[in-house]
Order: C-alpha cells, then sequence, then structure tokens
C-alpha cells in the first residue's frame, strides 16, 4: 500500500483549496481575521508607535515583488517594543489588550513569510502566553469552563477565540518546521530529532485546539438535550445548527480539517479518519446544494478516500471516491471542485491498481492525467502519467 499512499494528489492540493476557501470567506479563525490581526483607531497608539506603524506598513502593505520584510519585522517589532514598555505603568496597552496582541500575530505572520519559522514559532508562544497565561496555555480546560460561563464578558470570550486561532496556528507551523527538517534530515542527522520533536510539539496544540472545541461542544450540546428533556450523550449530532453561536462551521470544520491532514501525514489514520467524518457531517455532506459546501465536501471525501487506501478498507475508498465524484461533477467551473474532481478520479485509479483491477485504474488515470493537462496542473499530470507508466511495465 505504500504505493498508493505516496502517490496521493489530494494530500499537497486538497489542503490548500479548502483553506484559501475559508480565507476568501472571510471566516476563517485559523488565519486570525478579525481576531487576532485587530489594530485600533491610529489615535489609539502613541505618535512614536504611529509611526513606526506607517515605516512599517509602507515597507509590507505592497505587492509581493516591492515588499520589504526584513524592514516591516524590525518596525514592528520596535512598535511592540514600545508599546510593552508603556504597558507596565499604563494599562491602555497592557500586553494582553487587542491592538497589542494583534502586533504580535503581525510579527508572527511576518516571520513566516521570511521563511522565518523559528521566531514566527517564538511569537506565537508570546501571543498565548499574553492571552491566556502559564496556566491556559497548558490546559485547555479551563478555557472551557470559560466559554460555557453565559455571563462571559464578550472581550473575554473573543480574547479565546483569539488564542483559539493562534493556538492553530502555533501547530501549523511546528508542523512546517518539523517538514523542513525531514527533508533535510538527509544530509543532517540531527534534523531528524528536530523533526520528531517539532511533530510532537504540532500534535500537542492540535490536540490543545480540539480538546477546547470539542469540550465547549459536548456540553454545549448536551445542556440543550436538558433543556428539552432529552438525554445526554457521549457524542454530540455534528449538526451544525447544535455547535455554540460562537463557533462558526467554518471554524470547526477547519480545525478538524488541519489536525486531521496532520494525523494522516503521521500516518495516525485512527484519529483523521473520525475528525474528517465529523467535519463532513458539519457540512452536511453538500446535502445543502451550496456551492462552496459541494465542493468542500468533495475534497474532504478525497481525504477519506485516502484514508481508506492506507488503512487498506478498499470498500470504503471506493465509495468515498465515487461519491466525492459525484459531488465535484456538480460545479465543474469551481476551482476547488475541479481539483477535487482530478484527486478523486485519480484516487479512484489508485483503489482499483491496489484491487487489482488494473484496466479499471488505467482508465482513471488516463483522464486525470487529461484533465490535469488540460487545465494546467502539472504536478497532478506528472503523478497520473507516471501511474499509467508503472502499468504498462
Amino acid at each position: 500500500m505504500s504505493t498508493q499512499q505516496n502517490n496521493s494528489l489530494s494530500d499537497s492540493n486538497v489542503r490548500y483549496t479548502i483553506m484559501a476557501v475559508a480565507a476568501a470567506a472571510g471566516l476563517s479563525l485559523f488565519g486570525l481575521a478579525g481576531y487576532a490581526m485587530f489594530f485600533g483607531p491610529g489615535s489609539m497608539y502613541p505618535k512614536p508607535v504611529r509611526n513606526l506603524l506607517r515605516e512599517a506598513g509602507m515597507a509590507y502593505m505592497r505587492p509581493p515583488e516591492k515588499q520589504d520584510l526584513p524592514k516591516a519585522l524590525e518596525c514592528y517589532e520596535q512598535a511592540l517594543a514600545q508599546l510593552d514598555a508603556l504597558g507596565t505603568s499604563d494599562s491602555q496597552h497592557a500586553r494582553d489588550m487587542p491592538h497589542v496582541t494583534g502586533l504580535v500575530a503581525r510579527v508572527a505572520t511576518v516571520c513566516t513569510e521570511m521563511g522565518d519559522l523559528d521566531g514566527a514559532i517564538e511569537a506565537y508562544n508570546d501571543l498565548l502566553e499574553r492571552l491566556l497565561g502559564t496556566d491556559g496555555m497548558r490546559d485547555a480546560t479551563t478555557q472551557v469552563r470559560r466559554l460555557l460561563d453565559d455571563s462571559l464578558d464578550k472581550n473575554e470570550r473573543q480574547g479565546i477565540l483569539r488564542a483559539l486561532g493562534c493556538a492553530n496556528k502555533l501547530a501549523e507551523t511546528y508542523e512546517a518546521r518539523g517538514q523542513r527538517s525531514k527533508r533535510r534530515s538527509a544530509v543532517l542527522p540531527h534534523a531528524r530529532a528536530a523533526s520528531t520533536a517539532d511533530a510532537d510539539m504540532a500534535a500537542q496544540w492540535y490536540g490543545w485546539c480540539l480538546q477546547l472545541v470539542m469540550l465547549t461542544y459536548q456540553n454545549h450540546f448536551n445542556h440543550q438535550q436538558l433543556a428539552d428533556n432529552k438525554p445526554t450523550t457521549q457524542t454530540p449530532s455534528f449538526d451544525p445548527d447544535t455547535l455554540p453561536s460562537y463557533f462558526p462551521v467554518d471554524i470547526v470544520t477547519s480545525l478538524m480539517y488541519n489536525a486531521a491532514t496532520f494525523y494522516s501525514g503521521n500516518a495516525q489514520i485512527e484519529l483523521a479518519e473520525p475528525l474528517l467524518q465529523r467535519a463532513l457531517d458539519l457540512m452536511r455532506h453538500g446535502a445543502d446544494g451550496d456551492e462552496t459546501n459541494v465542493c468542500r465536501s468533495s475534497i474532504l471525501m478525497s481525504h477519506l478516500a485516502n484514508t481508506g487506501v492506507m488503512s487498506g478498507n478498499l470498500p470504503a475508498a471506493e465509495r468515498w471516491s465515487i461519491d466525492g465524484l459525484a459531488l465535484a461533477k456538480r460545479f465543474p467551473n469551481n476551482a476547488d471542485c475541479l481539483n477535487s474532481f482530478i484527486a478523486l478520479t485519480y484516487d479512484l485509479g489508485v483503489v482499483y491498481e491496489a484491487a487489482g483491477s488494473l484496466e479499471s485504474a488505467r482508465v482513471q488515470y488516463r483522464q486525470a492525467a487529461e484533465i490535469a493537462t488540460s487545465t494546467g496542473d502539472d504536478d497532478a499530470a506528472k503523478l497520473a502519467s507516471e501511474a499509467m507508466t508503472r502499468l504498462a511495465r
């Protein structure tokens, strides 16, 4: 099965498309949009800080080819240092205020864009400590109790949601740094240990996020069950209408998706598969006919097809591939559905090849190669062509 696992188009392409949809809609908590990336009115900042932010913006808020990221980072860090110094005596600029934590998040973002993952991890850890304190970082259940408190101040609730977004970004960044170290391990033996350590930290923070969301959801769901004179349960329904109002569907499905792709990438299929299925349930399997939900559901199904192949459950892999293709066909002009269609067509070929139905596999690989070539997806076309060559031997 290892050959099929390594040749899945979905592993690299689909993650980008599903997150791009969320970010484009302005709903992605895990991009920190609308939460951590908050800059207050200019009058909120002392003049020297405003000047630094203006200088940073001139270097950063430009087309990529004209950006000066080192200059932007220098100015943002200087502005943050000045605010932190003021915050020791002026509570208006305390280190956990939104306009201050938003600046920390901007530092993390710039570091990431520069490829400085060490700096990004340091900034995200700093941001979490400002928002939660050391004890809150260790135990997600303390935040669950706060979220479930109906009297919780709106700003405090938003602070927890900022922390959730930051924790997810921290997990993603540890994951990215671990993958980079893994690639270097062939020539740098010590990089393998660094990769393992970063994977452990990514798992820790994905787990923290999942614990916060799932325990909050379960308690909220059971509270509603009791109010309706219904029995409580260990597993909520994963009907989107039953989520707490402060957990939009996009947020929960994105978190589950991110964690699932991490787990499947580390061969932890038993952890990945339930998360993908629950995310799909929250999206009602695209049954509402909404174009975005249909195409994102097809993407989730392609990952479920992959987990079926990786676990040796070929009937499940075939079922998810066929169901996903049926959804992807509904919106052929949607870029996400198109990418999903190519991946699922290829994945169905993997299923047939693994089952020994080589002629059926050739048909799927040929179709995937043709569509990928016509749409300019060179990487997908190459994988499909390599699969056909392999079968021709």
